[in-house]
């Protein structure tokens, strides 16, 4: 879960110098309050290298949710 979101904040933030380098401010601002657009956006604006990173990595945080999750709910006390 860890390494996961770590990975997804940096993709995140790449994905945010970029749209703000290119210009695309809107893009920028929407990516903040909407972190799905993000992804999208690289697709959209051909850096499908970054966006398949992102994509990999937010499965990775997902897999890690689950599997902590998983273990806290074994370790409850049964009643």
């Amino acid at each position: 879960m860890f390494g996961g979101g770590i990975a997804l904040l940096v993709f995140w933030i790449m994905t945010l110098v970029k749209q703000f380098k290119s210009g695309q401010t809107l893009w920028g601002v929407l990516s903040i309050f909407f972190g799905i657009l993000a992804p999208i956006w690289c697709f959209m604006n051909g850096h499908k290298g970054l966006g398949i990173k992102f994509v990999i990595a937010f499965v990775l945080y997902l897999i890690g949710v689950g599997l902590a999750t998983g273990g806290a709910i074994a370790s409850m006390p049964t009643q």
